[in-house]
C-alpha cells in the first residue's frame, strides 16, 4: 500500500503540534502519565478529554489541549493500540485507512516494556513514526536505556526527551558501536539545526549526549565537545552556564 497524501499530511501536523508542545510548553509536555494525573491536567491546564468511539476509556482517550492538535493517550498493556489509532485517524482527522502503511508505525513515546505489572494503568501517547526511523530507536537505546529506567519508581508523570522528540521528527540515531566521537558528532549537528528553531545550541548538545551516554555507558553525564567544534562551542553565549562540559 503506497503512503496516502493525507497521511502524509498528518505527519505533517503531528510534528508541528509536538514540535511547539516540547519547546514551548516543557514543563506540561508529557508522553506518559496516570488517570488522575490527565484529570488533573485536564482542570489546569484546560485540556479536553474524549472517549474514542468504539473503545473504552479505560484503554485510550483522546486529549486535545489548546491551539493543539489532538492526542491518542492508551494503557500501558492495551494490546489494539493500532486498531485505536486507525479510529483515531478516522474520527479526529478524516482520514480512513484499513491498515497503517508498512513504511510507518504506530509507536508508544515511552515504550511500553517500560512499565511492569504494578504501572500498566499509566497512559502512554502514541505517535506514528517512520519505520526505519523507529528501527534505529528500539534496537539498541530504547532497550538498553528503558531496561534500566525500569528499576526506577515511577512517580506521576513522564516528560518528553531529545530521543522521543527527534523520533517524531524523523531523525536516525547513531549506533552504539560507532562510538563516542560519533556521538558527539551527530548531537552536535543537530544541535545546531535545532538552533534555527529556537533551541539553545549548548543545552540541546548537553541534552542529546547525556541521553546518549546514560542507555549506550550508563552514564549520567554529558559528553565534551569534539575537537571539530570545540572552539566553536567554547564561544557560544551558554557554555560558560554548563561546567559539566569541561568536566567530562
Amino acid at each position: 500500500m503506497t503512503t496516502s497524501n493525507s497521511i502524509y499530511q498528518f505527519l505533517a501536523r503531528q510534528q508541528s503540534g509536538m514540535f511547539e508542545d516540547f519547546r514551548d510548553k516543557g514543563a506540561t509536555c508529557l508522553i506518559a502519565t496516570t488517570p488522575a494525573r490527565l484529570a488533573q491536567h485536564s482542570n489546569t491546564y484546560d485540556w479536553s478529554i474524549f472517549q474514542l468511539n468504539g473503545v473504552q476509556s479505560k484503554s485510550a482517550l483522546v486529549i486535545r489541549k489548546p491551539d493543539s492538535e489532538p492526542e491518542l493517550w492508551v494503557r500501558a498493556n492495551y494490546r489494539g493500540y493500532r486498531r485505536a489509532f486507525l479510529k483515531f485517524l478516522e474520527q479526529h482527522y478524516g482520514i480512513n485507512e484499513i491498515n497503517i502503511p508498512k513504511s510507518l508505525q504506530v509507536d508508544h513515546l515511552q515504550p511500553s516494556a517500560r512499565f511492569s505489572k504494578d504501572t500498566n494503568y499509566y497512559f502512554i501517547r502514541l505517535a506514528l513514526i517512520e519505520r526505519s526511523i523507529n528501527a534505529s530507536y528500539g534496537a539498541s537505546f530504547e532497550r538498553l536505556l528503558y531496561n534500566r529506567e525500569r528499576e526506577r519508581k515511577l512517580n506521576g508523570g513522564i516528560h518528553m526527551d531529545w530521543m522521543a522528540f527527534l523520533k517524531i521528527r524523523g531523525v536516525r540515531l547513531p549506533s552504539k558501536t560507532s562510538g563516542v566521537d560519533s556521538w558527539k558528532i551527530w548531537a552536535w549537528q543537530n544541535s545546531i539545526s535545532l538552533t534555527y528553531e529556537g533551541f539553545d545550541t549548548i543545552l540541546t548538545y548537553i541534552g542529546l549526549t547525556t541521553m546518549l551516554n546514560l542507555a549506550f555507558r550508563d552514564t549520567w553525564q554529558p559528553l565534551s565537545p569534539h575537537s571539530s567544534f570545540q572552539t566553536e562551542a567554547e564561544a557560544h553565549p551558554s557554555y560558560a552556564c554548563a561546567p559539566q562540559l569541561a568536566e567530562t
